[in-house]
């Protein structure tokens, strides 16, 4: 017989490896930090039973803005990975927003309206 584990046995099982984290460095204002992390990743815990808001770049499978959800994985040393790439071989997907952020495609792609034609030909073959 199969023991099934619940959403919230998982996450109280990493709250319990996140509060028993420790600070590499011994200096305040690192522990400091250490511990805004510990906060943040302790307020996101939750929220990672549904999914995990983040923002990709596409210049890599580990790029991406750090934000509070990332924090769980960071202290745990666990790496994020995304597929979300530009084809590099593509001139035009590269020059349309290879370097952006998903969140300032996604800003582009609501705006496209404005601008010229050619630029909004860009961002739709990016998005």
């Amino acid at each position: 017989l199969m023991e099934v584990i619940t959403p919230d046995e998982v996450m109280a099982h990493l709250g319990d490896c996140l509060l028993s984290t420790k600070p590499q460095e011994k200096s305040e204002g690192l522990q400091l930090n250490f511990q805004q992390n510990v906060d943040d990743a302790m307020t996101v815990l939750p929220k990672l039973a549904t999914g995990l808001d983040g923002n990709v770049l596409f210049t890599g499978v580990s790029d991406s803005e750090y934000t509070p959800g990332c924090s769980v994985f960071d202290l745990l040393g666990i790496p994020l990975y995304h597929g979300w790439l530009v084809d590099p071989q593509s001139p035009e997907a590269v020059s349309a927003g290879g370097k952006l952020s998903y969140n300032q495609l996604s800003c582009n792609q609501l705006t496209s309206g404005v601008g010229e034609p050619a630029q909004r030909g860009r961002r739709r073959l990016f998005l």
